[in-house]
């Protein structure tokens, strides 16, 4: 059976770097949130949750635009709350990857923080942590809403003078923190780092290795996923599955091992949702994953030969059987 460090280790090595891997990461220190835990109705469903979090991140994108005040409690309640729903099921990890349309400025910062503390429960971190990188991973890009819409949005290449004023985001968020969240100073240092990278070649500080936080590299890592999962005026995004393959093969030399290891372990090699065919030429759906057998999931399965079926696969228990090839959708 595969492990998970040949896949991370031995990604083909012919597959061509991404930029978006180098140049789309963090730090933290131990801090715990102060803001109580919210408590959820039953009726309310992951889906409202996700939709609720957008509207606050989008309601702050607005006051930063129009530089009006804004708080920072409502954002430290939907990270607490992020945490509990990821403690009980990954619903909110399924919306992630149905990559739906929508505002990606304000849709990154909530897959980022749901995706980070996926990673974070694969560091088995505690959940005072968990919070934390959900609360800085919903404000990760701060800074990018004090940009024009005409830069952030830009269909085609920017320019040498754009990429200055794009870079300097950081700076801005690190700003616009240290103004509302007196009682979080870890949460604008943590924005300052977010796109470091382990060789260097991040910014705005160039930072190497064990200069940056793992907290901040967590974050980074989320970020460059959800980056390449989901489309851009300037480009498609790619599967799931694509973009957990692209990070095996261009992120060995920016993210540590033991984060992409997390990563890989949480979401699989087939993320929930990935269309498979099996080697008996059946396809089927991942619907649950065996974690510490990213290649095989549990399916629904969908089609044997050419008549519909109904039934699910443990493949980590039918050893006879083996995922061949990823179905395109679309």
């Amino acid at each position: 059976m595969t492990r998970l460090t040949d896949l991370i280790q031995g990604q083909s090595s012919h597959e061509s770097a991404n930029p978006d891997v180098k140049n789309h990461a963090l730090s933290i220190r131990p801090a715990g949130l102060s803001h109580p835990t919210p408590t959820r109705s039953q009726s309310v469903t992951e889906n409202d949750w996700y939709q609720r979090a957008c509207h606050v991140i989008q309601g702050i994108k607005r006051a930063v635009q129009a530089r009006q005040p804004w708080v920072i409690d409502d954002v430290v309640s939907l990270a607490a709350g992020i945490v509990t729903s990821l403690r009980t099921n990954d619903q909110l990890l399924e919306k992630v990857l149905q990559r739906d349309a929508g505002d990606f400025v304000v849709t990154n910062a909530v897959n980022v923080a749901i995706v980070s503390v996926k990673i974070g429960e694969g560091l088995e971190y505690e959940s005072a942590k968990l919070e934390q990188i959900a609360l800085a991973g919903l404000l990760h890009d701060l800074g990018m809403f004090v940009l024009p819409d005409s830069l952030l949005y830009k269909a085609s290449a920017l320019t040498e003078e754009e990429t200055r004023i794009m870079r300097e985001h950081p700076q801005h968020g690190s700003c616009l923190v240290e103004e509302v969240g007196a009682s979080y100073p870890w949460v604008g240092r943590v924005i300052l780092q977010e796109h470091e990278r382990m060789d260097g070649s991040g910014y705005p500080g160039r930072l190497t290795g064990g200069h940056i936080d793992e907290m901040a590299l967590i974050i980074g890592l989320a970020d460059v996923f959800d980056a390449l999962m989901n489309s851009r005026p300037y480009r498609r995004g790619r599967s799931p599955h694509q973009a957990i393959r692209t990070l095996l093969v261009s992120g060995k030399t920016v993210f540590p091992h033991h984060l992409l290891k997390a990563l890989v372990e949480q979401l699989s090699i087939y993320p929930l949702g990935t269309t498979v065919r099996l080697n008996t030429g059946e396809t089927g759906v991942v619907s649950q994953l065996n974690r510490q057998y990213p290649l095989r999931p549990i399916l629904r399965l969908l089609q044997s030969g050419h008549a519909p079926v109904s039934k699910t696969v443990d493949l980590r228990a039918e050893t006879s059987l083996h995922i061949v090839e990823v179905v395109p959708i679309g």
